[in-house]
């Protein structure tokens, strides 16, 4: 697999076509100058694919809050603290709301499902970060929690230690 921002010689090409760019790409490959791509690990993927997980989990949560929220500042209620602890969600329980703003609040039951799922993504992940060296490191850093540490390495040039490169098809 080569690096398709960095096979200048294809992008540059008068003719372009799939005969050409096949014989380019093959010119590159005899010449050894074709930019390989890193592929990462199958436990970095799995890392990878569940912090993206979480984080469209965190998104629905905070969609799901915030459209709460705005349905209460329609009807002009408003409260001092959470809506989200007990007391608050007793409190909205107990709003006269019509029936179309009284199904946005049965909403929280999700939400409350949704946390636990998100709870359960940082555990996975807290254990990843008490794992992984790397991820050690950078935990150190002060205001570095767990997640964070897992995201930066996952998503940084830190390196991975010896990276596994693609090699293309061809003959040994």
């Amino acid at each position: 697999m080569a690096h398709p921002l960095q096979c200048k010689a294809i992008a540059s090409a008068q003719l372009k076509n799939d005969k050409v760019d096949a014989a380019t790409l093959a010119r590159l490959l005899r010449s050894n100058l074709l930019p390989e791509v890193w592929i990462a690990p199958q436990p970095i993927r799995e890392q990878r694919a569940l912090l993206r997980h979480r984080a469209q989990l965190v998104r629905l949560h905070t969609l799901l809050r915030n459209r709460i929220h705005a349905m209460l500042a329609h009807h002009g209620c408003d409260r001092a603290s959470s809506c989200w602890s007990a007391p608050g969600q007793a409190w909205l329980a107990a709003l006269p709301l019509p029936a179309a703003s009284r199904r946005v609040v049965t909403v929280l039951e999700t939400i409350d499902t949704l946390q636990q799922v998100i709870d359960r993504a940082d555990a996975t992940l807290a254990q990843v970060a008490k794992a992984d060296a790397r991820v050690k490191v950078l935990h150190r850093l002060p205001g570095v929690g767990p997640l964070t540490a897992v995201i930066t390495s996952r998503r940084s040039g830190i390196s991975p230690g010896s990276p596994r490169r693609a090699r293309p098809p061809g003959p040994g």
